[in-house]
């Protein structure tokens, strides 16, 4: 009887463990499920955030020439253009003025390329901006939305409309709904290109002694000298009534104060 028991009581422990087992099994498959099935929030917000890359450079080089060439040369590398060019001669300095286009993902790339293998004589300037356009972009793509299903509306509206006044007044808000739609796709274009390629502006000179530059200044002021002349005697063929009057009033001076001294006489 005791023995009956006992394994009865052996047979229960048994069970309640088993059972106990098979929850905490079940629990942790739950458990894991549930977690792989969470979005990854920093995987969503990375892929959500939208950000302007902008970098300022200006420094001194050796050979303002050999400078732009390597960028120039480089850019193809890094899939960029320059957007923009110009050159500038002043203060005893030439240089250019570069702005760089490149696609956001060779930004540091291309802007490391050029501080360490450019030759760089003196850093004047140098600055990063980061702007996020995250909210703005967003609130452009639900602006858009809205007013492309009322334009749909409008749409289906225009084809139910049942004389002309209500077609003419359902056009008019068609055209200026789609003027709408116009200015917001432009916005998020140019607001797609600046997030897909970065900007990077370049400013690169190079000093000039001016011993080098004084032949070239003395033309030119010999040059800017006869252009005055010229520019003198034009002034003079426009004046030439007035000159003509002042010659006049002075010979008739001379005439009269003459023939005053005859009479005199």
């Amino acid at each position: 009887m005791i023995n009956r028991i006992k394994r009865l009581l052996l047979l229960l422990i048994f069970a309640t463990l088993l059972i106990g087992c098979e929850k905490s099994g079940d629990e942790s498959t739950v458990s894991n499920e549930l977690t792989s099935n969470q979005p990854t929030t920093e995987k969503f917000e990375e892929n959500l955030q939208k950000l302007i890359k902008e970098a300022n450079l200006r420094f001194r080089t050796k050979d303002n020439r050999e400078t732009y060439s390597l960028i120039n040369n480089s850019l193809k590398g890094f899939e960029a253009y320059i957007s923009e060019e110009s050159t500038f001669n002043a203060n005893n300095r030439t240089g250019f003025d570069l702005t760089i286009r490149v696609p956001v993902e060779r930004f540091d790339s291309l802007l490391n390329f050029i501080l360490t293998y450019v030759n760089i004589k003196e850093l004047d300037h140098k600055s990063t901006q980061i702007k996020d356009v995250t909210e703005e972009f967003i609130d452009i793509e639900a602006r858009l939305k809205i007013k492309k299903e009322s334009e749909q509306k409008l749409t289906d509206l225009l084809k139910q409309s049942k004389n002309l006044s209500e077609t003419l007044e359902v056009q008019k808000q068609l055209t200026d709904l789609r003027a709408d739609i116009e200015s917001v796709e432009g916005r998020l274009k140019y607001l797609t290109d600046q997030v897909n390629y970065s900007t990077i502006r370049v400013s690169f000179y190079e000093n000039t002694k001016y011993s080098e530059r004084f032949f070239g200044d003395f033309w030119d002021a010999i040059k800017e000298g006869w252009q005055v002349f010229l520019h003198l005697i034009i002034l003079l063929t426009y004046l030439w009534v007035v000159i003509a009057a002042i010659l006049l009033i002075r010979w008739g001076y001379k005439f009269y104060k003459r023939k005053n001294k005859n009479n005199a006489v």
